[in-house]
This record gives structure tokens, sequence and C-alpha cells, in this order.
């Protein structure tokens, strides 16, 4: 086999696991119930948000707050990130920092 399969969780209840830890992508899986929410941080690296059910409440540094479904989304490296799910659905989202950070602040 030359492919490598990653699993990842399957549920309704909250999940922030990681997926991958390359050098050219990390990829993490988180899922948030009602009212949840990240930490508020900065992107440690190129950020690709990727939604797969529910609706995204982000501010991006000091920005208004937007919200997203069902799309993808870049936050540039270095930005303030405030993440949370006020929607009444379950939110389940894919995080994918190209590259890694550990590469991405070797070339900063």
């Amino acid at each position: 086999m030359v492919e490598t399969l990653y699993p990842y969780t399957v549920s309704n209840e909250k999940v922030i696991e990681q997926i991958v830890k390359d050098d050219a992508a990390m990829i993490n899986h988180v899922i948030l119930t009602k009212g949840e929410r990240l930490p508020e941080h900065y992107s440690d690296s190129n950020v690709f948000l990727i939604l797969i059910r529910g609706t995204i409440t982000a501010r991006f540094n000091d920005q208004e707050r937007h919200t997203y479904s069902k799309q993808i989304l870049n936050v540039p490296a270095q930005t303030l990130m405030n993440i949370s799910n006020e929607g009444d659905e379950i939110l389940e989202f894919f995080i994918v920092k190209a590259p890694h950070p550990r590469i991405y602040n070797k070339k900063a």
C-alpha cells in the first residue's frame, strides 16, 4: 500500500484531535457543540479551515465577526483568530496548517 490512511473521530460531542503531523502539513479535526469555542490565538502557519457541517463564527485580528458555512477559509500566518460555534447545529471543521508550524517557523 502506498497510501496512508488517517482515521478521525465521528461524533456529535466536542473533539479536538491532531490527525496529520507531517512536515508538509499539520491537519487537526475539530467538533464544537453550541456555545463552545477554541482559545483565542495567533495562527502559527498558513491556515486553511475546511468547514464540514454547521456554521463557524470567526473574528480575525480586529475585524468584525463573520459567519461561514460549507466553505474553505484561508487565514494568513500571524493572524489573531477567535473561533466559536454560536449556531444551533454541531460545528465540524478541519484545520490544515501548511507547512507544519515547525517548518514555517524555521523559515521566518
